[in-house]
């Protein structure tokens, strides 16, 4: 497991326009951390935009699978399943971590934003689920990948408003914050899983011509 993630991390200066993802990388970082720290956590943009690290990793070792070499090669599929999911879940799972801290030091300091700091997290972690199914999916199919990321976020927008009106706040608000957390990490590890699965089921269709010039343009 250690070696696979040290494996992961060392192929991420060979990706494809890697200071170029690093920048974008660091960009939505510091976008995140911005909306984050000024709302006092209580935008899920912030923290949304702070967890998308995770995605990047996977595209930046998933852009290697362009080159011939690769596709020819014995570590073709650890390239495009193993090793993108793997990292980007490790970092999902870290990432998360942090958010879960500060949100138990915000919890701690403003005590009358726990229910909206809670909800904010578990919308988060909502939509970091589509964004496996989509990673999974959008370096294959990328329109069919995009259409089910937009028709699932804006199920999961419509779903979380129903939440809200039915009681379900309430709910998910007076969980055990412990209970709570650990339904946030089960999540991630299923996003993961279901990432890999998809993965394997598409492992033998062609790279998205159409993903691959729009995201890395000038790549073949």
């Amino acid at each position: 497991m250690i070696r696979n993630l040290k494996t992961g991390f060392k192929l991420l200066k060979y990706s494809y326009k890697c200071k170029m993802n690093l920048i974008l990388l660091a960009l939505f970082t510091v976008i995140g951390l911005v909306i984050e720290i000024s709302s006092h956590g209580t935008n899920m943009l912030g923290g949304f935009y702070f967890m998308l690290s995770g995605m990047y990793a996977y595209q930046m070792i998933v852009s290697m699978d362009i080159s011939g070499m690769v596709q020819s090669s014995a570590m073709k599929k650890r390239l495009q399943i193993n090793l993108p999911v793997f990292v980007s879940t490790v970092l999902y799972i870290i990432l998360y971590t942090v958010l879960v801290i500060e949100r138990v030091i915000l919890v701690h300091v403003n005590p009358q934003d726990k229910d909206m700091l809670m909800f904010n997290l578990f919308t988060i972690v909502m939509m970091l689920f589509i964004v496996f199914i989509f990673s999974a999916i959008c370096y294959k199919y990328f329109v069919a990948g995009f259409i089910i990321f937009l028709v699932l976020m804006m199920g999961t927008t419509f779903g979380l408003n129903e939440i809200c009106m039915r009681g379900g706040y309430e709910f998910i608000c007076n969980m055990g914050f412990g209970t709570f957390i650990i339904i946030g990490y089960a999540v991630i590890l299923a996003g993961g899983a279901i990432e890999y699965l998809i993965g394997k089921l598409l492992y033998r269709k062609q790279l998205s011509e159409f993903a691959f010039r729009g995201i890395f343009r000038d790549a073949k």
